[in-house]
């Protein structure tokens, strides 16, 4: 049985046993066997009327500010909730709101490069337009001429006047070429692309690197270093740039 079931009958219980007594008290001082004159009674069965009624109407107000306040907590905790709902939806909204605009970011990045530019025209356009759009702090773009991989443009590089290249599978550049696959570091080597500019040195929070395939062979390789975006989003991106960059550009313009 519930709290305010137990109440309700206890509030009519004592309700009837006032009148009750009421009654009985009146009929007694009839009869004679009360001392007093029926006035006496008539005023004490009045007030314990009064104080019946005061009880009944205190108890059932109890019960309506119980039964209020249950009821505000319901909608106060189902606010809460749908509020909560409605943050996590929103998260996810601007979740896939921002991976649909690093998607088309790098769409169209390869959109601006030209139909008949060959790739190491591409990839000196590219390291541009992502110091540009992306902000990133340096960058270098390799092509494979014979046996290794030279650099044939970079920004804000430490030493841009030193000879940058590898041959596959030589340090991490190497890795990736060899691998033919994006890589994205966020723990990096202490001095790999520290950047130096006027306001002193500063290290990356990740470092990109994206091998551009042709029939199963990397051809060519861009790494970059930034601090702006979060890594994956970054990625996401370089996957797209390098499979939609290589599908623009013939073999014949390489």
């Amino acid at each position: 049985m519930t709290r305010s079931r137990v109440q309700y009958i206890a509030t009519w219980i004592a309700l009837a046993v006032l009148l009750s007594g009421s009654v009985m008290l009146l009929v007694l001082s009839w009869n004679g066997l009360f001392p007093g004159p029926p006035a006496a009674a008539l005023m004490i069965l009045t007030w314990l009327l009064v104080a019946a009624s005061g009880i009944f109407l205190f108890m059932l107000a109890v019960k309506k500010a119980q039964r209020l306040y249950i009821d505000e907590a319901r909608r106060l905790e189902q606010e809460r909730s749908e509020t909560e709902k409605r943050l996590q939806a929103k998260k996810r909204r601007s979740g896939d709101q921002q991976q649909m605009d690093f998607t088309a970011m790098a769409r169209k990045l390869v959109r601006r490069i030209p139909d008949e530019a060959s790739l190491e025209e591409a990839g000196k356009m590219l390291i541009q337009y992502l110091a540009r759009d992306l902000e990133i702090m340096s960058g270098i773009f390799y092509l494979k001429k014979k046996q290794q991989f030279e650099a044939i443009s970079t920004y804000a590089v430490v030493n841009p006047e030193e000879p940058y290249s590898f041959r596959e599978g030589e340090g991490l550049s190497g890795q990736a070429a060899k691998n033919g696959q994006v890589m994205m570091l966020t723990r990096l080597p202490e001095a790999h692309l520290e950047v130096c500019s006027g306001l002193g040195k500063a290290k990356p929070a990740y470092l990109a690197l994206v091998p551009f395939v042709r029939k199963n062979r990397t051809v060519a390789l861009l790494e970059f270093s930034g601090f702006r975006y979060a890594p994956h989003d970054i990625e996401t991106l370089c996957r797209i740039l390098a499979r939609d960059l290589m599908q623009k550009l013939s073999p014949e313009k390489s």
